[in-house]
């Protein structure tokens, strides 16, 4: 079992290697880190069977069911409710307020419909309650229940209407540190609709 250090130099050195031999790798792994990191292509399985499929940035982005988005790395998933829907854009709620987001291709949406929202702790910032929306964000008002301190990030988990949403939050260091009531602040474009799922 290698240490941390060792295991990520030995992750870059086969990067470089497969690229120097221009072949075609197979990695077999459960580091979610090693297959984000080393491929081009990633397969999650589920259950046997191959959940999806596609570029590290799409897996980890936009994920096509909550089991994905949940199974590779930390997610907040959202209940939502669909408010409207138009040339390619839904209205959607989140906590108490609304925000548009782009419809994932293939992807059909109706009013009314229950939906999930796939939003990544580090899409998200922390603001005091004074601060005002800047007309590019979402504000979402909630409360800190607690937080960690991570080394490179402040990890807090905030609740909003009964559940807890996490936020990361980069350079603890220079950044303030927030406790009590704050507001999420959300860019509506980082946010990702999973439809007609099954669920985590």
């Amino acid at each position: 079992n290698l240490d941390a250090k060792l295991r990520e130099s030995l992750r870059w050195e086969l990067r470089s290697l497969q690229r120097r031999l221009n072949m075609t790798f197979v990695y077999v792994t459960h580091d979610q880190d090693e297959a984000l990191s080393l491929s081009d292509w990633v397969a999650v399985m589920n259950a046997g069977k191959v959940e999806q499929a596609g570029p590290p940035w799409e897996i980890y982005y936009h994920p096509r069911t909550a089991f994905l988005a949940d199974f590779v790395g930390a997610v907040n998933l959202v209940p939502s409710t669909v408010r409207e829907v138009r040339d390619g854009t839904a209205v959607v709620s989140v906590g108490s307020t609304n925000a548009p987001v782009r419809v994932p291709e293939g992807v059909s949406l109706t009013n009314g419909a229950q939906v999930r929202l796939c939003i990544r702790p580090e899409s998200l910032a922390l603001r005091p309650m004074s601060a005002g929306a800047d007309g590019q964000q979402v504000l979402v008002p909630g409360t800190v229940a607690r937080k960690a301190f991570l080394g490179d990030l402040m990890r807090y988990w905030v609740t909003v209407d009964g559940r807890e949403w996490i936020v990361d939050q980069p350079d603890p260091g220079a950044a303030a540190s927030f406790d009590g009531a704050v507001q999420i602040a959300i860019r509506p474009e980082r946010i990702h609709v999973i439809a007609g799922d099954r669920g985590a």
